[in-house]
């Protein structure tokens, strides 16, 4: 990028945050990091009528589900509401601001020339509470997931076993695990969390005592040379 246009963008980003502080008010800032190479903030911030907005930029996802979980979206999670004439017109003049700011193709994994590139950009999210927002903020970023959750598939699953050993061995503890989760919990849900090359995926439902519980994935991108 030259000196020209990084002067430029960070103009427009001084009028971004200007018009937040603005407009908003009881402004938070988080920071959501995975591995020590990548982290990424959002901002919050609620309206005089009581609605929060989310600012986030994309996340790079190098890593894929190629059908391993069987599961079907949920939108009524990350949908925003009907929004006032007054929370509408200020998402209109936040969004002229970042339409500003043209998207910029980088890389997102830089090892052993794997050419992944994503568009780095900003997105907003609205909502009547900071939880909401926050969801539908970073499920547009492409960092968050929530859906329904159906089952493991094996068949999916067995393209990186390689022995006739191995399939006999595992499709058996897939059964189970999908067994298991489907008789012993309720409203089962998959959350999936990308942090460019690490995605933690978590299968969770609800137990007849309330309680909620599940498993825990981690998955990495790897080079191979």
């Amino acid at each position: 990028m030259s000196p020209e246009l990084a002067d430029e963008r960070a103009k427009i980003y001084q009028t971004l945050a200007d018009t937040i502080q603005k407009n908003l008010h009881n402004i938070e800032v988080f920071k959501f990091s995975q591995i020590p190479v990548y982290s990424f903030y959002v901002v919050l911030g609620q309206t005089q009528e009581n609605n929060w907005f989310c600012f986030s930029q994309t996340v790079a996802r190098e890593t894929t589900l190629e059908g391993e979980i069987k599961y079907s979206d949920l939108p009524d999670l990350t949908m925003q509401p009907s929004l006032d004439s007054s929370t509408a017109k200020l998402k209109d003049k936040f969004q002229q601001i970042i339409n500003q700011l043209q998207p910029i193709s980088i890389y997102g994994y830089y090892g052993g020339g794997y050419d992944y590139r994503f568009n780095h950009c900003l997105v907003q999210g609205i909502a009547d509470s900071k939880e909401k927002a926050l969801l539908v903020a970073l499920h547009q970023a492409g960092m968050l997931d929530i859906a329904k959750f159906h089952e493991f598939d094996p068949e999916a699953l067995s393209w990186g076993w390689d022995e006739a050993e191995e399939i006999a061995e595992f499709y058996p503890r897939y059964h189970k695990i999908n067994k298991f989760l489907t008789q012993n919990l309720s409203d089962l849900r998959m959350i999936r969390c990308s942090f460019w090359n690490r995605e933690c995926i978590y299968v969770i439902g609800q137990t007849n005592a309330g309680d909620i519980t599940g498993i825990y994935i981690e998955s990495d991108f790897d080079y191979n040379p």
